[in-house]
């Protein structure tokens, strides 16, 4: 069994599902495909995705993204309401939301939001960061949401593992952006992730973790962890991401 990655498919783009849509139906079916974040906010859009890559992968692990939880269009609703739903359409098409062993390797999702410990965003995101519009956090701050999120994890033991991979949706650690990035880039950082992520993955002890969010596709070794995004991005994105789903180890 082989293990693939994508996120950031963003289906709202009719361009994006087309290319889901001509995905092999029979190069795949005894695969895993982990799915790390970011389809649609419009529920039905995500149903579709899901109808698209069940039948085409033996096994799938979701976790939402930012764009999931948005609830602009579905009559702002609480965005932890919409956690929940996004949950039980998991279980309807059984797919993998909770960590997965595979004979001797362990895949643990890890539920996350951005906390500010990237850097304080400056007045340009505090304006125009559209999950500030399109969620409903009923008045909670972004710390407060990724404390929740962070309590949400299971963490599973460990021992009698060959291999731990983890995954989550945001960037785990900062450094993983380059260092010369244009700096109207730059002012996405606080926005990006959380070092609570990090702390998760060094306790579990992961060789891999794979993430999404930053639409920048990434394969980085830092302290013996290797770090892999596979965004697949919006269709003006032709150079920072590959447009594929990409194979990461082998089960």
């Amino acid at each position: 069994m082989r293990l693939f990655l994508g996120s950031d498919f963003h289906v709202d783009y009719r361009e994006n599902l087309d290319w889901l849509e001509g995905l092999s139906s029979q190069d795949f079916t005894e695969d895993f495909l982990i799915v790390a974040g970011d389809l649609s906010d419009e529920i039905d859009l995500v149903k579709r995705c899901f109808d698209l890559l069940v039948p085409r992968y033996k096994r799938l692990l979701f976790l939402p993204g930012n764009h999931d939880l948005w609830t602009s269009r579905s009559g702002r609703g609480p965005s932890f309401e919409k956690f929940e739903t996004l949950n039980a359409l998991c279980r309807d098409y059984r797919i993998d939301t909770k960590p997965v062993a595979v004979g001797k390797t362990l895949i643990v999702p890890l539920l996350a939001w951005y906390d500010y410990s990237f850097g304080e965003p400056g007045p340009t995101i505090r304006r125009g960061w559209m999950d500030f519009y399109k969620c409903n956090w009923e008045g909670l701050e972004p710390a407060q949401v990724a404390e929740r999120f962070d309590a949400m994890n299971v963490v599973p033991g460990t021992s009698g593992f060959d291999a731990v991979y983890s995954v989550s949706h945001f960037v785990p650690r900062l450094d993983l952006m380059p260092t010369r990035y244009p700096e109207k880039h730059k002012a996405l950082f606080p926005v990006l992730g959380t070092d609570r992520l990090e702390t998760r993955i060094r306790a579990l002890g992961s060789s891999k973790h794979f993430y999404g969010h930053s639409h920048l596709n990434r394969n980085k070794v830092i302290d013996g962890v290797t770090y892999i995004n596979n965004a697949f991005g919006y269709p003006s994105e032709t150079e920072i991401s590959a447009k594929t789903i990409l194979q990461v180890a082998d089960l």
